[in-house]
């Protein structure tokens, strides 16, 4: 059983819901699969379309079954009748602070309300990045975890060592199995994209919030002389943020044009990439980034910074992994992919597309989620 405040057809929460469609699908052919989550994408009150609420049905005719909880209605009851109705071998959490779809399940499983084995995916939540934000609430949050010996209770699933670490440094005696993240396992083939030296058009693709350093990436633009065109993607999550962006965007040179599209859907992004040639995201901390994984998906190559598991990319032609605290380096990368001609483009747009068929190949992959579930 997976419990998520959001699945698709949601995404405006981003990459959590695609890691968590990724695991179903991979999970489904040797796993009854159960997913319990809300019927409202994150940030709305309007519920999806189409979609039954509060019953049991068939995701997709997948053999996936999934419970859209009534948002509006939803109680702790109601969640705890669904997790005994099911009676789970294997319950899957995510994101460590969820009042409904974490705290409360822990607290289940702390009164032995649960017997199957709790797995628990903080999905980048303890690192330094995250917890700074309304740590007022996170912290006194862990300290009661620690307190209630929540930890020995349950296992971790850290998707990389650096998310291990973090997981370590407030739970030292935890048990923690490390499974890379589950990206979308569908490549399409090769596609090129005219570009001619002075000339690059890059895409941003995240939730409109500080810590995705949309702020950074327009500072770094003002400092560029070729012709840049950056499509900005994603929900305006934090509005006095995006006001701020917006002010800033319009003191932009004119050789620098910015365009805002608003969120998209996810099926819509291997498209709109392919119509790019650069990603840009300068993150403050990604667990995973799936947006970058999207990116090389596609065969593009990626900018951003060093705190996300994607490292060493620049001597592998596909991309650049910089220190936030040199900006300098930032205007290098882009000025050099924006000078770059077809031949010079296509070799970084080829090695990022190879880089990403060589990771959903890996039979690893699929051995490291064996574990986690046995």
């Amino acid at each position: 059983m997976i419990l998520i405040d959001w699945f698709a057809p949601g995404y405006k929460a981003g990459g959590p819901i695609q890691s968590c469609v990724n695991l179903a699908f991979a999970l489904k052919d040797d796993f009854d699969v159960n997913i319990i989550t809300t019927d409202t994408d994150h940030g709305e009150i309007i519920p999806y379309k189409n979609v039954i609420s509060n019953e049991w049905i068939d995701y997709q005719n997948t053999g996936i079954k999934i419970y859209y909880a009534k948002k509006q209605t939803l109680s702790f009851d109601q969640i705890a009748k669904q997790i005994s109705s099911v009676k789970a071998d294997y319950i899957y959490l995510n994101l460590l602070f969820s009042p409904r779809f974490a705290i409360f399940p822990l607290w289940l499983k702390y009164r032995n309300r649960i017997t199957g084995k709790i797995i628990l995916c903080p999905r980048g939540t303890l690192y330094d990045s995250a917890l700074s934000l309304k740590a007022y609430k996170k912290k006194p949050l862990l300290i009661l975890y620690r307190l209630l010996g929540i930890s020995n209770k349950i296992t971790f699933h850290a998707t990389n060592n650096r998310e291990n670490n973090a997981i370590k440094k407030y739970f030292p005696s935890a048990k923690t199995i490390i499974a890379d993240n589950l990206p979308n396992l569908h490549q399409l083939p090769f596609r090129s994209f005219e570009k001619k030296s002075g000339h690059l058009k890059c895409i941003f693709i995240a939730r409109i919030v500080a810590i995705k350093n949309l702020l950074f990436l327009l500072n770094v633009l003002e400092n560029i002389k070729d012709h840049v065109e950056l499509t900005v993607v994603g929900p305006a999550e934090d509005s006095a943020y995006w006001d701020i962006c917006k002010q800033k965007i319009s003191t932009l040179p004119s050789n620098i044009i910015v365009e805002y599209v608003g969120a998209k859907e996810n099926a819509l992004l291997a498209g709109l990439l392919t119509e790019h040639h650069l990603f840009v995201l300068p993150t403050t901390g990604e667990n995973f980034g799936h947006a970058i994984f999207e990116s090389l998906l596609a065969g593009r190559p990626v900018l951003i910074s060093d705190q996300t598991p994607w490292l060493g990319l620049e001597k592998l032609n596909v991309g650049w992994d910089l220190p936030l605290s040199k900006p300098e380096k930032f205007s290098e990368a882009i000025t050099k992919i924006a000078q770059a001609d077809q031949e010079k483009f296509d070799v970084y747009a080829r090695s990022a597309w190879q880089y990403a068929q060589t990771f959903i190949t890996n039979p690893e992959l699929k051995q490291q989620y064996n574990k986690l579930f046995s």
